[in-house]
């Protein structure tokens, strides 16, 4: 049982619930449940794995950058349907940060990163454009169900990825 937890929202689930299996997976274990700033801790969480996966070679690792935001994604959407289910009163329920591991790991994919900096980097984008919700990112949350609560954030990954390389380009110039 888990002790009383004074930073849970009124559109939370109640306590009992975190640790079932959608609403922990859904908040990648708890992490969306930070009292401030929820979807940067959640992208923190997805993103740790990264730095691990460094170092390997070129093809691998982007098999592995590609193979993260698919598993993220396909789960996202397994996952924000069986949380949509038993919360149906939530439209985008800001705890669920699952969708975030897909974004970060598009973005990595896409940017092609290869070192910490280029972690960091696109992290840093990727949230930017997640907050912000910049035309057409915000457009992607109408979509229905839990398609809504992913696409946002795969449109914020192709947004960072594309700022990503050109700040790159501009980089190598300077």
């Amino acid at each position: 049982m888990l002790p009383a937890m004074p930073f849970l929202r009124p559109t939370d689930p109640p306590a009992k619930d975190l640790l079932k299996p959608p609403v922990f997976l859904g908040s990648l274990m708890l992490s969306g449940f930070a009292p401030i700033l929820r979807g940067t801790s959640g992208t923190i969480v997805a993103t740790i794995p990264a730095f691990f996966l460094l170092g390997r070679p070129f093809a691998e690792q982007m098999g592995l950058w590609v193979g993260f935001a698919l598993a993220y994604s396909l789960l996202s959407l397994i996952v924000g349907t069986a949380v949509l289910r038993t919360y149906p009163a939530i439209k985008d329920p800001g705890w669920f940060v699952l969708d975030e591991g897909a974004g970060i790991f598009l973005t990595l994919a896409l940017f092609q990163a290869a070192s910490p900096l280029d972690i960091c980097f696109a992290f840093l984008t990727f949230r930017l454009y997640d907050m912000c919700k910049p035309w057409p990112v915000r457009t992607f949350e109408r979509f229905p169900r839990a398609w809504g609560i992913l696409a946002d954030d795969l449109a914020a990954g192709v947004m960072a990825a594309l700022t990503c390389w050109g700040l790159r380009w501009v980089w190598q110039f300077l």
